[in-house]
């Protein structure tokens, strides 16, 4: 993976290559509005002496206030990332499902990424992306819920996490999806259900999911659902020719 480290002569900051754009991460204090600055602009005049390309900046819990820097660094906002949260347990779901196994890959991958197509981060995925994310450390098969569509073939997914790193934990559901040829059967509800239900039986007491602003089919089911808008994450972007 094809890294930068960039210096304004007293902080730096570090850009990563992805397939199609540079991730930035910025070492320094949020309150640090012009160091914070100044590292943008650095970054964007070291990746156009070396031939231009796609910056990608992401602000957590982003407000009137953190849109200042990169704005004025030459950044502009392309993407709003909500985090939704609501406690638990929530009602039962109806459907069964099961822990993941080794044997789902290929049929996982193939609902994924066409359930996903549409998504710059979760779709596109490789076996190899996709072994990456198994081999994290909070990974847990048990918690990866499949639900299988009466065929014996894998109809939908709901992936779910465990942040042990806060007190008390939390739950996430990380990702779910349905296969497109099954869409209209009010099937997101109940894997989300299912997902909930999995993480509330581990004790948890509170979950987060990720979702994209404009996605208004999930983001309704998800309101219904009892989730609330807790931050927006945004991401910022410069395109250096």
């Amino acid at each position: 993976m094809e890294r930068l480290v960039v210096s304004d002569g007293t902080d730096t900051a570090t850009l990563v290559a992805t397939q199609d754009h540079w991730v930035l991460t910025v070492d320094v204090p949020r309150g640090e509005a012009e160091r914070r600055q100044r590292l943008l602009e650095a970054a964007a005049q070291a990746l156009g002496t070396e031939g231009g390309g796609r910056i990608v900046f992401w602000v957590d819990d982003a407000d009137e206030a953190g849109d200042r820097v990169p704005l004025a660094a030459g950044f502009t906002p392309f993407r709003d990332l909500w985090k939704l949260g609501r406690p638990l347990p929530a009602i039962p779901g109806s459907i069964a499902t099961r822990p993941f196994v080794e044997a789902d890959t290929a049929s996982f991958l193939e609902v994924n990424n066409r359930a996903f197509d549409w998504h710059p981060d979760q779709g596109e995925m490789t076996e190899a992306d996709f072994a990456a994310r198994l081999a994290e450390p909070w990974f847990d098969a048990k918690g990866f819920r499949i639900w299988d569509n009466g065929n014996g073939e894998l109809g939908g997914f709901c992936w779910t996490k465990v942040h042990t790193d806060v007190k008390p934990p939390i739950g996430e559901i990380y990702a779910i999806a349905v296969d497109p040829d099954l869409r209209g059967q009010g099937l997101g509800r109940e894997l989300t259900l299912a997902g909930l239900g999995w993480l509330a039986g581990l004790g948890l007491r509170r979950t987060i999911l990720y979702v994209e602003s404009d996605n208004r089919p999930a983001n309704r089911m998800y309101d219904e659902l009892g989730f609330e808008h807790e931050a927006t994450n945004r991401a910022y972007q410069r395109i250096l020719r």
